[in-house]
């Protein structure tokens, strides 16, 4: 950006696309990171809901976006912003074409541009070009438009917000290469035949008559919690080997997981009949079997498959009356917390590994 004076009036210059909208005209410029805080505003938490054009700004979700751009300096990518100008700024084509799309657009220095659609990002980029300065000579897009006042920029948060969707959990995980967690789901669900063959990787949530068993997102989640990690934790590669053992092992004493590569109906009948062919099955089952890490220095499907053996016998249908409170609800599958917990419990006392506190709590308030 270049900044100078348009005849007695100081400006900022961008060279700058010129289109339409709705009717309205809008512009799209590249606009270096170090000048976005001092640029852009949003406005004010305090004033209420009625009085903003935004949501209020909410600052727990600042530093991960903060870490994620100096983290990731050389690679990242961010979103373009959109703003509105409380004034009218001066567009200058540098062509003489029939319809001029790319020009300079000259704003008033004293103009006031109004984030309505990144306000989260304006801010992690302030934080961020602070403790690398070198990220200020980067640049983001920003889509300007007209101010024409509150109602017109609620108006423009809502449609902006009106068809977001959040990417799908288990997609998600097969495409981040940055993140520990589904780095891991991705190397337990091609090293674990029966996860290679019946995982989802596309829905987090499996339709009633799928021909898939499991969801990466749920594998994800639940090896993640059998080597009890936390968000931003890493994952050794000998803790990949201990995890794919241990799903291994899982999946040769689980009635029905193996049978179900090789009969396309089979799937189906298993979440419908039986408590074992869902995601809250395997977080409970890596919640329980957490402490089966530090039992033995070196992990093997055998060893893993003769610890896990007494899950063999379990009546795990839909009918035994053991899941009705631990994770069924009426008959339906719960897929809360405490029933991750209960059903944690119900699973140590099979294997023989001791309660925690909690879980000896949660189990005398199910069985007094």
């Amino acid at each position: 950006m270049m900044q100078t004076s348009s005849s007695d009036v100081a400006t900022h210059d961008f060279p700058a696309l010129r289109g339409m909208q709705g009717g309205r005209a809008c512009y799209t410029i590249m606009c270096p990171l170090r000048l976005i805080p001092r640029l852009f505003h949003y406005d004010d938490s305090g004033l209420p809901p009625e009085q903003r054009a935004q949501r209020a700004i909410n600052l727990g979700r600042i530093p991960e976006l903060t870490d994620y751009l100096t983290e990731n300096h050389e690679n990242y990518i961010l979103p373009a912003l959109t703003a509105s100008l409380d004034q009218e700024a001066e567009f200058t084509p540098s062509g003489d074409e029939l319809v001029p799309l790319v020009g300079t657009l000259r704003i008033p220095r004293e103009a006031r541009l109004l984030i309505n659609d990144g306000q989260h990002r304006r801010a992690a980029i302030e934080r961020a070009v602070t403790k690398k300065r070198e990220l200020g000579h980067d640049s983001i897009p920003v889509l300007l438009f007209i101010d024409e006042g509150l109602r017109r920029s609620q108006q423009m948060f809502a449609d902006l917000n009106r068809h977001a969707i959040r990417p799908n959990t288990s997609l998600n995980t097969l495409f981040d290469k940055r993140d520990a967690a589904s780095e891991l789901a991705r190397c337990v669900m091609q090293e674990v035949p029966c996860f290679k063959a019946l995982t989802d990787v596309e829905k987090s949530s499996l339709p009633l008559r799928s021909r898939k068993l499991f969801t990466l997102s749920s594998i994800k989640s639940a090896s993640w919690r059998f080597l009890d990690k936390r968000k931003r934790d890493d994952a050794t590669a000998d803790e990949h080997v201990h995890c794919i053992a241990f799903w291994v092992a899982a999946s040769q004493v689980m009635p029905g997981w193996l049978n179900a590569i090789h009969d396309p109906q089979l799937p189906a009948q298993l979440r419908q009949g039986t408590i074992h062919a869902h995601g809250v099955f395997l977080q409970a089952l890596a919640v329980c079997c957490t402490p089966l890490r530090h039992e033995t220095e070196q992990p093997s499907i055998e060893w893993y498959t003769e610890r896990l053996q007494p899950l063999a016998h379990v009546d795990w249908c839909r009918t035994n009356p053991e899941w009705e409170g631990r994770c069924l609800r009426d008959g339906r599958i719960s897929k809360s917390h405490t029933s991750v917990e209960l059903l944690a419990c119900y699973l140590k006392q099979r294997l023989s590994i001791p309660l925690t506190e909690k879980q000896n709590e949660l189990e005398g308030a199910l069985t007094p």
